[in-house]
């Protein structure tokens, strides 16, 4: 696993090896202040953010919409839904949309920005469990250092 794999815009730097089906990518993002990790095969795309239109009536944690290549995508603050206790930073050059992966719905979250892509075993990286609707897969060690790992399906329900 190589520290220096960055994350731009859509565009993943590095090649994925040969053989690379007993491994699994994490993407390191922060969302209000605080550093995650989530399964790049869990995000469809890396936008810059887009025009938000705002939705009357709608939950607080729902940004607004965005229309993305045709389609209609909700836009949420994943610190509203994980009740983090710092509020979203301001609208930076590192701010992103993550476009989440989901078979039915089109959902996006703000995040204040993407970094380190890591390359982990898939033994390491701990399994979601199905009866489990939290947010949270739980916490894995890369290189000495703690991350929570972002259960990003939950966030659908």
């Amino acid at each position: 696993m190589e520290k220096g794999d960055v994350v731009t815009d859509s565009v993943i730097t590095e090649e994925q090896p040969a053989g690379s089906s007993e491994q699994q990518e994490l993407m390191k993002i922060i969302m209000n202040g605080e550093v995650y990790l989530i399964p790049v095969q869990d995000v469809a795309e890396i936008l810059r953010p887009l025009k938000l239109t705002p939705v009357p009536m709608a939950p607080d944690h729902l940004l607004g919409v965005t229309n993305i290549h045709g389609q209609i995508v909700c836009i949420i603050d994943p610190g509203k839904v994980l009740h983090l206790k710092r509020e979203r930073g301001a609208l930076t050059a590192a701010s992103r949309f993550l476009i989440l992966r989901h078979p039915r719905m089109h959902l996006g979250i703000w995040v204040d920005e993407t970094s380190l892509l890591y390359r982990v075993s898939k033994n390491s990286v701990p399994e979601i469990d199905k009866d489990n609707h939290t947010h949270l897969r739980g916490e894995m060690e890369i290189d000495g250092e703690m991350f929570q790992l972002l259960n990003s399906q939950a966030l659908f329900g």
